[in-house]
């Protein structure tokens, strides 16, 4: 008995850690199928060229491409260690050169995401004084419809930072955020060249991509209610300033038992807009420039809208009357009547609603 008396704790101790875990969007860890694939450019007209056919092996669905320099520039996976951080790694080489690889699409929604990977780079043949050679690498976002291209509209596109230019790096891990303003279908993309007639080499392994943060978040207060926040939900909407009647986006979600919210996908563009919350008896509240993603609403709700149309009115206290006196199972059980949040419709119930009797929700 005190056996499984331990584990049955063990267990209820892991369900918040389970319950809050957020799943990766994205992940490589380059051990899976890949493809093999012509490298067009390397024609053996140069004395830096391998004078040799190339085949760049990279991760199946994944697209590649150079800068169009004509001189040497390759993909691999290897697997041998120390080159792979953990298993097989993403190998990727250059003489005077720039090449490029990404991801699959990946759909995202408008909202701030984070981007971690390992990193390790530097010249086949170090030398003193330059012991990276020129290597650089960029990480890239880019629109699937923008393929490769270094103009990257719409898209976060390709950045240096923080990877630095020119070091000699063992494996480093490197996280890095950035914004998505618009929905719509990204790639995962590695940039690595070098500008000096030096062989320079990158090795990336273990990408992650994964939410940074709320796209909004807040607190609500359910006013003239004892009872337990985490039973109730309020719906959000996404509303233009100038008109109200034009709803970008709409979500309910279940409030924690401080009545804090946050939601982590929400399909608009970025920008400021009115965010309207309501709860199942509550009146609108709506807060007004909140800017979008990271934005935050909070908000005191008005109680008594029994039957949600937004205003307490003899609507409401008819609705009150027939449940009276009800609790959970009773025939006439309505849990909006239960304004207080005490599991029975009483006299308590009806003084909220005298209380807030004519008021009108936000529009």
């Amino acid at each position: 008995m005190f056996r499984f008396r331990s584990w049955l704790l063990v267990a209820l101790l892991l369900v918040p850690v389970v319950s809050g875990y957020s799943a990766p969007i994205y992940t490589e860890d380059f051990e899976g199928a890949t493809q093999t694939v012509d490298w067009d450019l390397n024609t053996g007209e140069s004395w830096l060229d391998l004078n040799i056919p190339f085949q760049a092996t990279l991760p199946a669905d994944w697209i590649y491409g150079n800068d169009g320099w004509g001189l040497t520039s390759g993909w691999d996976i290897i697997s041998l260690q120390p080159y792979a951080y953990q298993g097989r790694s993403f190998h990727s080489w250059a003489i005077y050169d720039s090449h490029k690889a990404a991801s699959p699409t990946i759909f995202l929604n408008p909202g701030r995401y984070r981007l971690s990977f390992w990193l390790r780079m530097g010249s086949l043949n170090p030398r003193d004084g330059d012991p990276g050679g020129a290597t650089w690498v960029e990480w890239g976002v880019l629109r699937k419809e923008n393929g490769l291209s270094d103009s990257q509209p719409g898209a976060p596109g390709w950045s240096k930072s923080p990877i630095p230019q020119g070091k000699r790096l063992d494996w480093t891990h490197f996280e890095v955020t950035f914004d998505i303003a618009e929905a719509g279908e990204y790639r995962v993309g590695f940039k690595v060249g070098s500008i000096t007639p030096l062989g320079v080499f990158a090795n990336v392994d273990n990408l992650l991509l994964e939410r940074a943060g709320a796209v909004l978040s807040g607190v609500v207060t359910l006013g003239d209610y004892g009872g337990d926040y985490t039973t109730q939900s309020v719906t959000i909407r996404v509303l233009n300033p100038a008109d109200h009647s034009d709803v970008k986006a709409e979500v309910t979600t279940l409030l924690a038992a401080n009545g804090a919210y946050e939601i982590t996908d929400l399909n608009v563009a970025a920008g400021t807009y009115d965010i309207a919350l309501k709860g199942s008896h509550w009146l609108t509240a709506v807060v007004p420039n909140v800017t979008l993603p990271g934005g935050t609403a909070s908000a005191t709700l008005i109680n008594g809208d029994v039957d949600g149309d937004n205003e307490v009115t003899l609507f409401d206290f008819g609705q009150l009357v027939a449940a009276f006196g009800s609790m959970p199972g009773d025939s006439n059980w309505n849990p909006n009547a239960d304004l207080d949040g005490d599991e029975e419709v009483t006299l308590f119930d009806f003084g909220v609603l005298v209380r807030n009797f004519g008021a009108i929700g936000d529009e």
